[in-house]
């Protein structure tokens, strides 16, 4: 007993250097080029992002919805859009007088940090459900199911240090989808424990929300870091569920998946709820790019190059980015499509038919030709001018992804699971092959890492960038609605319009106080800012007047024939958006509750057929 806790103490530790120096190496650009500025990529959009949400919590409006002080005052309702949860805490820390630059960094390294450790923890949680039907709660701790430390850790190495990965984090700074990255372990491990999850005779009447809950809170991480991630791996996880479908549609399974899918929907609403009443309110800039793929569409050459080719700093607009899966990667594809064959040879040879054809083999063949079918997607040999040609609802539903090289993200994270089950295969049959394996994948992940992290430190310009005057706080345009007239500069007054006068005005905190009249006619005041819904005005005596949206997407409020007095115009949330809140929030002390309580047991009864 003495000598097995201590074989399991030794692999912990092993374990825990080998992700902590994962970490570490994922972060030398974070380190030694905090300070970099990529030309042509998104870190201008993302600082502007955190100085906007800093000004906004400073206005005392909490969630942000609109970011009032982006592009010139007019506002921008990018939260609505771009969940921007994830950026809270770079935003507190400059409003606690941290330099922008700065915060983003420490974002990046606590992005880093994450990745390494929640997918050491999935894929170590996921090798134990789909290799051992004992262990029906699939326990990540160390003292359960030791055997799959070294493996996930290596596999969270490779995933950590990933050539894709880094080109998110450190040239294209897409900050949505790494931090999706970060959890898309969580939603592979979750969906693997709806279909694994064994109850024992006797359970808690909660153990149905702890199986459910992590697939449930994957996707919900999703749709907080990264819509369009959140739409692809919602659709590939539907057809997983119809591959599966004998497992799928039996009572158990359906409830547990029903179930994760509730607690998405609730735990999400505060997100889901303010876009789709957005998207269905108005019409946004954002729908008619949905039909357009832009950038490059990388070869056989591009995805599965060893060392990362082509410029840090340009764009896919002109200048082709690193697109590899990474020389690890590669390799995993390669010693598994050979090991698969020569397993496959192996049973042929010895007459063992479907014998030789186990569960695990089949959820390693799952994971390698979904890994190999998200390459071709990715690539310019899938048909994607032929479906962008069609203006269709086929071109919206592929082309919303934008870029195609998105797919490579999902390639990448089920690749590192297909290797973690690989190194565990190895390391039963043989340990030294096994921990061999595993360094030279190690090292053929470090040296693609640390050659595209050192480019990016080398090849783009330093900026020591302390507040959102030093860049400019102005966004993108894919969010405004379609009539703004994005060619005015409007000043920073109200107009009158009809008899209207205006005696005077004054902005606190983005609501405008407006002294105004209206003659012996109806008239109104325009004001140089983008109506959204949720804009609306009240006169100083209680009354609500009508509050509309200009010809050219301005915010009108409208005075009654006869009106003297003040009125303001503010931003409120709508009250459905405020239940949504709500409902996300209880929902989360609901699973809280839910998760620590002991309950009472009760007998599992379950029929045969399930």
């Amino acid at each position: 007993m003495i000598s097995g806790s201590g074989s399991r103490k030794k692999k912990c530790t092993i374990s825990f250097l080998i992700v902590a120096a994962g970490i570490l190496l994922s972060c030398v650009t974070a380190f030694f080029g905090y300070d970099i500025l990529p030309d042509y990529q998104d870190k201008l959009i993302h600082l502007r992002r955190i100085a906007a949400l800093a000004d906004t919590l400073k206005a005392g409006y909490f969630p942000a919805r609109i970011y009032f002080v982006m592009n010139g005052g007019t506002g921008y309702a990018m939260p609505v859009f771009y969940p921007d949860i994830n950026l809270y805490f770079p935003a507190v820390l400059h409003i606690l007088g941290m330099p922008l630059g700065i915060t983003y960094t420490v974002y990046v390294i606590l992005t880093n940090t994450l990745t390494a450790v929640i997918s050491y923890f999935c894929i170590k949680g996921f090798l134990g459900s789909v290799t051992s039907s004992k262990d029906a709660h699939l326990s990540c701790k160390c003292t359960g199911g030791s055997a799959g430390c070294i493996p996930a850790a290596v596999a969270s190495f490779l995933y950590t240090l990933s050539v894709y990965r880094l080109t998110n984090v450190y040239i294209r700074d897409a900050v949505g989808e790494y931090t999706a990255m970060a959890v898309l372990p969580l939603v592979i491990y979750g969906f693997a424990r709806i279909y694994t999850y064994e109850e024992s005779e006797k359970r808690s009447r909660f153990d149905i929300v702890r199986c459910s809950l992590p697939l449930g809170a994957g996707m919900t991480f999703l749709a907080y870091s990264h819509v369009l991630t959140t739409m692809v791996v919602t659709a590939l996880l539907i057809l997983t569920s119809l591959v599966l479908f004998k497992k799928t549609f039996t009572s158990k399974i359906l409830l547990r998946l029903a179930l994760s899918v509730l607690m998405f929907i609730c735990l999400s609403a505060s997100v889901l709820v303010p876009m789709l009443d957005y998207m269905m309110s108005d019409t946004y800039l954002v729908s008619s790019s949905s039909y357009i793929m832009r950038g490059f569409y990388p070869g056989w050459r591009e995805l599965l190059e060893l060392i990362p080719s082509g410029t840090g700093s340009g764009i896919a607009y002109e200048l082709r980015m690193p697109t590899a899966i990474g020389a690890a990667l590669t390799a995993v594809l390669a010693a598994y499509a050979v090991s698969a064959v020569a397993g496959f040879i192996a049973s042929v040879k010895n007459t063992t038919g479907k014998k030789g054809f186990t569960a695990v083999s089949a959820v390693g063949f799952y994971l390698f030709l979904l890994a190999v079918i998200m390459l071709f997607v990715s690539s310019k040999y899938f048909p994607w001018t032929f479906i962008e040609s069609g203006h269709n609802a086929l071109t919206a539903l592929f082309c919303s992804i934008q870029f195609s090289w998105r797919y490579i993200g999902m390639a990448s994270v089920l690749t590192v699971f297909l290797g973690a089950m690989l190194i565990r295969e190895v390391m039963k049959k043989n340990r030294r092959a096994g921990l061999c394996l595993s360094a030279l994948l190690a090292v053929l992940a470090v040296i693609p890492a640390l050659v595209l992290e050192c480019r990016a430190c080398t090849e783009n310009r330093h900026v020591r960038i302390n507040s959102g005057s030093d860049i400019g706080i102005v966004g993108d345009e894919l969010y405004y609605p379609v009539s703004w007239n994005r060619e005015a500069d409007y000043d920073r007054v109200p107009l009158a319009q009809g008899s209207a006068v205006i005696e005077g005005f004054e902005i606190s905190d983005y609501g405008w106080t407006v002294n105004a009249s209206s003659g012996g006619e109806e008239s109104s005041v325009i004001f140089p800012v983008v109506y959204y819904k949720g804009y609306n005005s009240v006169a100083d005596n209680g009354q609500v007047l009508v509050t509309y949206q200009s010809e050219d997407g301005r915010v009108v409020t409208k005075l009654p024939a006869g009106f003297t007095g003040s009125f303001v115009m503010k931003f409120s949330v709508p009250a459905i958006w405020r239940v949504s809140e709500i409902l996300s929030l209880l929902s989360v002390i609901f699973i809280c509750v839910a998760m620590n309580a002991k309950g009472k047991s009760v007998k599992t009864e379950v029929a045969s057929s399930d």
